[in-house]
């Protein structure tokens, strides 16, 4: 088996002894707990940029003796412990890390040998790239290697292809007389390493670094111009909108040990169940569907070979137009692509070149149709020439949008009198302007780089913030996230000496600009009086007669309870007790038990019976034509759904029409009773009554 390629592989060699625990001046802080905030730093950075990367760990100073080469050489390497071997940097790396400094002391170049060593023995499976030791000690505790071994430990670091940085002390501090940092400089030198003190390593550290990654550009396809014209070309993603972490690796917690586990799952069984039968279906057996409303429409195989077909990948020119037809506002999508002539094709190259030149030159720019690949929907794209130098001539491709999405937005004119600025405040501004420049936002003298949020370099609060939240709930499981760390914060605030330049010109702005509140006026809602004796504040008042009739009005409050599906009879008699009656109940008892019906999922229906029986009985005492009407629709309906279940149980409940023989009030209509009687037999079709116009039956007496 081949092995797996890997971009980087890092030991971090982390010094635990008692040479570090003394406390240093600069800033109250021991070199212990500066290394170790510098390695938490280095893994979490490496875990959240998620890239090919192996990490190891090694304690110098440690308790224990647990490496290799002590292994096979007792008494050698003595007080280096391997931590973690090689592997791919996970947040127990961090956890094990130890809180306190030991009493012991190590060498630091028997650590560099056992790091070499975990090398060769634990990448047998891995083809590394850049081999890569960073060293975290303060070379207190004496080495006793010679002059003519170091050359020869460079000598085998350099064919080996290693690469040793040290962060913490200043290699290049002319007052230090520690022979052990000469050592290490020549370490450093001679594998072309870099060193840093904690201060510079931090800064470099403050904010998460996203994975590099080599542009690869789009599979290649040909840009097509009319029937003839086919030019092979390139696609690469220049900016794009992408989540900050893409893949999260899942795992389930346990409820009693509180520990996540990636190998226990919770195990998940789909089944498809048929409510009206209340059996479960094969999976063979259900055509897949859209719901459009209470209407579930099918989507069989047959109507997906219907489905409008975008073809295959393509990029095809639909037309040029006016560079001037195309503004900012007319471009959307996700990112931006630059668009080349195929590598390594000269006449593709210089194709492209040409269809620039000409865009510039005639001033227009591409309309095409983009399909990604087989199965996607086309997109329209528009394709704007660029040439930023001589090597980088190409275009620029964006998405357009569509009329539809497209939203005009008219603001008054600014050309008129009342708008227009004297000199002296047009000169302000210019003043303004001038003060908040950000490409000279820093003192030459503090910061190599006077600008201030420069292009491309800076970072995104929230990424940052998310990274972060993602690191402390690894650590802290069981606390509340944190409040933005003031690196995130710096981030929002205006540069010192800017709020600085832009004060004096903010002062003068506010003197030539007079601005005065304007207060929008509330309009005065008039209350109307519930009775004549109290009368309103109104300009009319006047004009009110006392000789006027007085008349009490009764106020009719809409009732704040209405039937729902979940005890629909006790809304009813709640209903009815505040004096509405039937015609006033008989649409809102209809629609909650029509509700409870077709809304069930678990095939009981005995509370939509019980209200159909219910409003039944009401029916019978009062007027059974809302009733009656109410159910001949409500048949016909489930029959259509094919509800034969419930029409059943209509049945043998007898809840269906109210007969005439069940009803013996006096204004019950004979009519409807007999019609009732009809379709309770079910015997007699419905018949339709036609009128006839007096015009007719009088030109059928004169014939």
């Amino acid at each position: 088996m081949a092995p797996t390629k890997v971009d980087q592989g890092t030991i971090i060699i982390f010094d635990i002894g008692k040479n570090v625990s003394i406390l240093e001046d600069k800033n109250q802080k021991t070199f212990f707990e500066s290394a170790r905030e510098c390695a938490v730093r280095i893994i979490e950075r490496k875990i959240l940029s998620q890239g090919k990367n192996l990490l190891g760990i090694i304690l110098l100073g440690s308790k224990v003796t647990k490496n290799n080469l002590a292994d096979q050489t007792p008494g050698c390497c003595r007080n280096i412990e391997t931590l973690s071997e090689l592997q791919y940097p996970t947040w127990k790396m961090i956890r094990d890390l130890p809180k306190q400094p030991t009493k012991s002391t190590g060498n630091w170049l028997d650590a560099l040998l056992v790091a070499v060593d975990l090398f060769k023995s634990d990448t047998s499976s891995f083809k590394i790239a850049d081999k890569n030791i960073i060293l975290l000690t303060n070379f207190e505790a004496q080495s006793d290697l010679e002059e003519n071994d170091i050359e020869t430990a460079i000598t085998g670091f350099q064919e080996d292809g290693f690469e040793l940085d040290v962060i913490g002390p200043e290699l290049y501090d002319e007052d230090n007389k520690n022979s052990d940092i000469d050592l290490a400089r020549q370490f450093v030198e001679g594998t072309n390493g870099s060193t840093a003190t904690f201060e510079y390593a931090m800064r470099y550290l403050l904010f998460h670094k996203k994975k590099t990654i080599n542009s690869s550009p789009w599979m290649d396809v040909d840009l097509s111009i009319g029937p003839n014209i086919k030019i092979p070309v390139s696609a690469y993603i220049r900016i794009k909108d992408e989540p900050v972490v893409k893949n999260f690796k899942k795992s389930v917690k346990n409820p009693v040990t509180e520990k996540s586990s990636t190998t226990e799952y919770i195990e998940r069984k789909k089944t498809f169940i048929n409510t009206e039968a209340q059996m479960e279906v094969e999976s063979t057996e259900v055509i897949k569907g859209y719901q459009y409303g209470e209407q579930v429409i099918p989507f069989s195989e047959f109507d997906k070979s219907m489905i409008y077909d975008a073809g295959n990948k393509s990029l095809n020119v639909y037309g040029f137009t006016k560079s001037s037809n195309v503004t900012w506002q007319n471009l959307n999508g996700d990112g931006l692509y630059y668009v080349f002539g195929r590598k390594g094709d000269k006449k593709s190259e210089y194709a492209i070149r040409c269809l620039v030149e000409c865009l510039l030159e005639l001033d227009l720019v591409a309309v095409v149709r983009r399909v990604y690949n087989n199965g996607n929907a086309p997109r329209m794209f528009v394709l704007m020439p660029v040439i930023d130098t001589e090597n980088f001539v190409g275009l620029s491709m964006a998405g357009i949008c569509y009329k539809e999405e497209i939203k005009s937005m008219a603001f008054p004119a600014t050309n008129l009198k009342k708008y227009n600025c004297s000199e002296q405040q047009v000169e302000a501004f210019k003043e303004l302007i001038k003060a908040m420049d950000l490409t000279k936002a820093y003192d030459e003298s503090d910061f190599d780089d006077t600008e201030a949020f420069p292009i491309a370099k800076v970072v995104s609060p929230l990424v940052q913030y998310i990274l972060d939240c993602i690191a402390f709930r690894a650590m802290n499981p069981n606390q509340p996230l944190p409040q933005p760390r003031d690196d995130i914060m710096v981030l929002f605030k205006v540069p010192p000496l800017i709020e600085k330049r832009a004060r004096d010109p903010m002062e003068k702005l506010k003197e030539l600009f007079v601005l005065n509140k304007v207060e929008v006026k509330k309009q005065k809602r008039k209350t109307v009086p519930t009775d004549v004796d109290e009368k309103p504040s109104t300009s009319r008042e006047s004009e009110i007669s006392d000789d006027m009739p007085k008349v009490n009005l009764n106020i009719v409050k809409k009732p704040d309870i209405v039937i729902g599906t979940l005890n629909p009879i006790n809304d009813y008699e709640k209903l009815k007790t505040e004096g509405l009656t039937i015609c006033d109940l008989y649409k809102q008892m209809r629609e909650a038990i029509e509700h409870l019906i077709y809304g069930n999922v678990d095939g009981d229906f005995t509370k939509a019976l019980d209200a159909m029986a219910y409003f039944r009985s009401e029916s019978c005492k009062t007027d059974p034509s809302y009733y009656n009407n109410w159910i001949k629709d409500f048949k016909l309906d489930l029959i259509d759904r094919k509800q034969n279940k419930v029409l059943d149980l209509i049945s043998e409940e007898n809840l269906s029409y109210i007969l005439k023989s069940e009803n013996n009030l006096s204004n019950f209509d004979s009519n409807l009773g007999e019609e009732s009687q009809l379709y309770e037999n079910d015997t007699v079709p419905t018949l339709t009554e036609n009128s006839i116009s007096t015009e007719v039956n009088n030109m059928f007496d004169d014939m």
